[in-house]
């Protein structure tokens, strides 16, 4: 039987399609009604869930591009993952107290950390990927975020698939044994990188994890080929535009897919030294220049000196000298140097009237030297901003907390978390962001990376202060915490410690580190039988086999080892 489409137009606005089995809710050759599918879409954008989201998009966007397949016949598990995470932000960020985590890399980390009742919810790293499991290739690297882009998905839906795995075998144990239900299904916060690419293929990205189980991604505003973890030198932001966009390229993804998984923007401009182009105003404030603009562009100097065939550590030394005699500055820096104090004064007040008046936090280039005329007509501000450019022809960024606020207050409306990209645990730097933001948008959740990457026992804390610093953020607003790479590290220190003592102690070693050790803290891997699920098995077993399979259960008779303990 053919399929029939017949479109109606009512003035210029398409009102009904009849399309053979649109949905499973339709009968035959019945009629969809657009305008009652755009309330629907309507009426989702008006819940509870996304009562602080912005959307740039109509709801008649949506309809549009969903296809003919209706959108109930198409659930996600991730969407419903991502309503129980809603709902733990919602009730940690009233209470302001932690939602905290610890990274995991594998199913056997993940079916620990969810015997933890205290912990809610699970982490997955794209840094932990990269260096320990990239699917497709197999070559694992730095966190240069140059691994497929499938890697981190790929890894989420392995976690998934074992979550769903161990919360079967926990719920027939619940019911044959009237054991405690364990919540296996701990929602998955995981790790989106910079996109890996243009708006298509963050869009592919975000539709590869919501299929895949991840509650909720993080995008940063780095570049993609210029990315590197936010604990490394060189990275390079993206204009503010370019990141937005990614945002907002998730969400009609979401939209489209019927889904409610969660968005966090992440910045790394506390850190970042580069950025990629001048192309929007918000970032202009924060481009560095030299003030000597007759002075030869660094790109100039390394193409002649590229000419005379210098070796690699002389074109360094180059590049260091020509950095050390041109000073980089911001233009605001500049008006600093070459006005006086009164006239950099008063260009400092017209500047925040005229923030005031044009109602934004940012004023462009253009904006600012139009200012300078005006307080000192006959004075030119020496600036340029290309000189300096990098040989890929990066801008000098003067990264800082301002910057990091100031992008994040364009985040915002379009995220559901904003998380903050630090070089140090500082709960006062912490507190300042918070405040800023807050008293924008008040109900926006914050993140925050309690990363390995810190020597915490060189910041200042001593024991009182080191073990209440998470609850000390939540009260700022910083619900989800996460130790990003604690799985890696764990793992690590473990199996080094094991591996040391085993070389002279034998079964000694493992007896003591391993097997007495999982007996006195009751960690269900001494069993690790029955903790892969094998009496699950055995169970369906019984169910296919009608009874008969007495003789060849897994964990029946002699040959089942595990009955020692």
């Amino acid at each position: 039987m053919s399929q029939t489409l017949t479109i109606c137009k009512c003035s210029t606005s398409v009102t009904k399609i009849s399309r053979f089995y649109y949905s499973t809710r339709q009968t035959m050759n019945s009629t969809l009604d657009i305008q009652s599918e755009v309330q629907k879409v309507q009426n989702w954008w008006r819940s509870e869930r996304f009562k602080n989201v912005k959307r740039i998009h109509s709801p008649m966007d949506i309809v549009k591009h969903r296809g003919s397949l209706g959108i109930e016949d198409t659930k996600y598990p991730s969407s419903y993952q991502a309503t129980k995470l809603f709902q733990l932000l919602e009730e940690n960020f009233k209470k302001k107290i932690p939602l905290h985590t610890l990274g995991v890399i594998d199913p056997v980390q993940m079916t620990q950390l969810s015997r933890c009742n205290n912990i809610k919810v699970a982490y997955v790293s794209g840094w932990a990927c990269s260096s320990t499991m990239v699917g497709s290739t197999n070559e694992v690297s730095p966190d240069f975020g140059d691994y497929p882009y499938d890697t981190v998905p790929n890894q989420v839906e392995r976690i998934f698939k074992a979550q769903k795995m161990h919360d079967r075998k926990a719920f027939l144990q619940t019911i044959e044994n009237k054991e405690p239900l364990v919540d296996y299904m701990k929602p998955i916060i995981a790790d989106a990188d910079m996109g890996h690419g243009g708006l298509t293929t963050v869009m592919k990205l975000a539709k590869l994890f919501a299929e895949k189980g991840a509650a909720a991604i993080h995008l940063e505003d780095q570049l993609v080929g210029g990315k590197r973890c936010g604990h490394l030198g060189g990275a390079v932001l993206v204009p503010t535009s370019t990141h937005l966009n990614r945002l907002i390229a998730t969400r009609i993804q979401w939209d489209i897919m019927g889904v409610e998984n969660l968005i966090i923007a992440r910045t790394d401009s506390c850190n970042s030294k580069l950025i990629s182009s001048s192309c929007d105003p918000r970032d202009h404030e924060f481009i560095q220049g030299v003030m000597d603009v007759s002075t030869p562009s660094w790109t100039e100097r390394l193409a002649e000196l590229e000419q005379t065939g210098v070796s690699n550590s002389e074109m360094s030394d180059h590049e260091i000298e020509w950095y050390e005699n041109n000073k980089l500055v911001t233009f605001d820096e500049a008006v600093q140097i070459q006005l006086s104090s009164e006239d950099y004064k008063n260009y400092m007040k017209s500047k925040q009237q005229l923030r005031v008046s044009l109602k934004r936090e940012y004023l462009s280039l253009r904006e600012m030297k139009q200012l300078v005329q005006q307080i000192v007509p006959n004075e030119i501000i020496n600036f340029d901003w290309d000189l300096p450019r990098s040989s890929e022809g990066y801008y000098m960024f003067k990264g800082g907390m301002e910057a990091a606020i100031r992008r994040s207050l364009v985040f915002t409306p379009y995220s559901d978390m904003i998380w903050l990209e630090t070089k140090t645990p500082n709960l006062e730097q912490a507190k300042d962001f918070s405040q800023r933001i807050h008293k924008e948008y008040p109900d926006t959740k914050l993140v925050y990376n309690l990363s390995p990457s810190f020597n915490w026992t060189k910041q200042g804390f001593n024991e009182t202060k080191l073990k209440s610093f998470i609850w000390d953020l939540a009260k700022e607003g910083f619900i989800l915490q996460l130790v990003s790479l604690a799985g890696l590290h764990v793992d690590g220190i473990s199996f080094w410690e094991l591996s040391q003592k085993f070389q002279t102690e034998g079964m000694s070693a493992y007896v003591s580190l391993v097997q007495q050790k999982e007996q006195q803290l009751n960690c269900d891997l001494l069993t690790h039988q029955r903790w892969s699920g094998a009496e699950y098995v055995d169970s369906i077993m019984k169910v296919v086999q009608n009874g008969s399979s007495s003789k060849t259960l897994s964990t029946a008779g002699e040959s089942f080892t595990e009955s020692q303990f």
